[in-house]
Parts: C-alpha cells; structure tokens; sequence
C-alpha cells in the first residue's frame, strides 16, 4: 500500500507530462529515432519530476494541512521520513541515468534538480520567483528532449509554450492556495495583491500565450494540423477560462481550472507534435 501512496505522491500525470515533453521535442527533429539517449533522457527527466513533486508535498505539509488535508503527506498515509527517502533514491537514479544519456544532459539534469528543490525550499515562498522558477524548468524539458537528439534549436517553440502555459497556471494555484500560504505568512503574488490583480495577471500571460500560439504555423514550421487542434482545443480554453475566472474564482473551481490547464497541457503537446511532423498525414 506505502508503494501505491508514493507512487501517488508523485503526481504521476505530471511525470507523465515530463515525459512525453522530452520524447516529444525529440520528435520534432528531422534527425529523430528513439535511440537509448533519448530513453534515458526520457525516464531521467520524468523522475526528476516525481522526485520534485515529493519535496514540494514534503515543504507544503503544514500548509497542505490548512488546503489539501486528503494529500498522501498531510493525512499522514506516508510519513516525511519514508517521504524522503523516495526523493533521495529518485534523484540519485534519475542522475545516473542522465550521466548514461551525456555529460550535457547529466549537467542540465543536475541543474534543475537542484534548482527544483531550492523551488520547494525557497522560492516558491517568494513573490512570482518561484512561479518563474518552476515555468522555466518546465520549458526546459523541451530543451532537454531536444538536445538529446542534438538539435536544440526544435525544442525552443515548445519550450517558450511550456513556460508560458505553466506560469499561468501557477498563478492559478496561488489563487487556490492563498488561505493557507496567509496562515503561514508565505507570501504569493495572489496573497500580496489579492484576486482581481491575480486574474489580471493570469489574464495577461494567458493572453501572450494565445498570440504567441500562431508564431509557429505563421513562420511556417508546424502544418495547418497545428492549427485545427490549437484553435478549438487550447485557444478557446485559454479565452475561456481567462473570462470566467472573472466571475469564479472560489477554491474548488481554481482547483478544477488547475486540472483543466494540465489536460489542455496535453492537448498542445498533441498538436505541436502532429504539428511539427509535416509528413504524418501524407498518406492521406
């Protein structure tokens, strides 16, 4: 049962985001085949998520107490000891495994695992550095992926889509979490400045990111696939979203937009990728 409450504790949906970030900007590249570089920076990558998800919980578990008292850590399913003994072993394996993949790749490896657990332990108890912080490791497994292929330059589209994507979001779960980052005197954007600026803001990069959306396919490098799949199924929700929460902002609706943002993340993973493969539907 503890193996089920830690593989929980992982937040599997998200390791299985990482990795299919890396796998897909590998893709991207008119070089790819799935070689064992590419593997390992799959797998490496994905633990470093799941071992960054465990020390997030770890760090949060009095204010998960106040928010989240369900959590694996918080209804005391795991202990914090077991909890950090899984986050050790994880990132000594997913290390290893990037050193296997390349000595680049073991540094940039190295780099967000430290710069991920300085995110649990610091960062994300500042105002907007840790919302930067852990969008910009999210848009560098792109860059990670894509330089397992060694063609960095496929992953930077994607890379600047990730970051935009999780930086709103993050916003988004500032929002949901403020009670409890106020009754621990955390301060977040959405603490200091309260709803309508934080909606503002979300607004903003939301808005960015929908403009931003269309750069590929205007400079010509994903096809018209792109485009029937990012209209409907990322555009629209985005707009969507950034209107409604005007009108609902309470705890459990930002707990299902922050769910709602995750699936459409995987949304415009599927079109990048269909996007960027200019052959795949050549047949028909």
């Amino acid at each position: 049962m503890i193996f089920f409450y830690l593989l929980k504790l992982t937040r599997p949906l998200n390791v299985a985001i990482t990795g299919g970030s890396v796998l897909i900007a590998a893709s991207l590249s008119a070089n790819f085949f799935l070689s064992k570089t590419v593997i390992l920076a799959m797998i490496s990558a994905s633990l470093i998520t799941a071992a960054a998800n465990i020390v997030n919980d770890i760090y949060d578990i009095e204010i998960d107490k106040i928010n989240k008292p369900h959590r694996i850590l918080s209804s005391g399913k795991v202990s914090i000891q077991n909890a950090w003994v899984a986050y050790f072993i994880i990132n000594i394996v997913s290390l290893l495994l990037a050193w296997f993949a390349g000595f680049i790749l073991f540094l940039i490896a190295l780099y967000s695992a430290a710069i991920l657990y300085f995110y649990s332990f610091y960062f994300k108890r500042t105002i907007l550095a840790g919302n930067f912080v852990v969008s910009l490791i999210s848009g560098l497994a792109f860059i990670f992926g894509a330089m397992a292929i060694d063609d960095w330059i496929v992953g930077v589209a994607p890379a600047v889509f990730a970051f935009l994507f999780h930086f709103g979001r993050e916003i988004v779960k500032d929002l949901e979490d403020v009670q409890g980052d106020l009754a621990r005197e955390v301060v977040t954007f959405a603490g200091r400045y309260g709803k309508t600026k934080s909606v503002l803001l979300i607004n903003i990069i939301f808005i960015i990111l929908i403009l931003f959306l269309f750069a590929p396919f205007v400079l010509n490098q994903y096809n018209i696939y792109y485009i029937y799949i990012i209209i409907p199924g990322v555009a629209t929700v985005l707009l969507l979203i950034s209107i409604l929460l005007w009108f609902k902002n309470d705890v459990m609706w930002l707990n299902r937009v922050s769910l709602m943002l995750k699936i459409d993340m995987f949304i415009g993973l599927c079109a990048i990728y269909i996007g960027a493969n200019h052959d795949i539907f050549s047949n028909y």
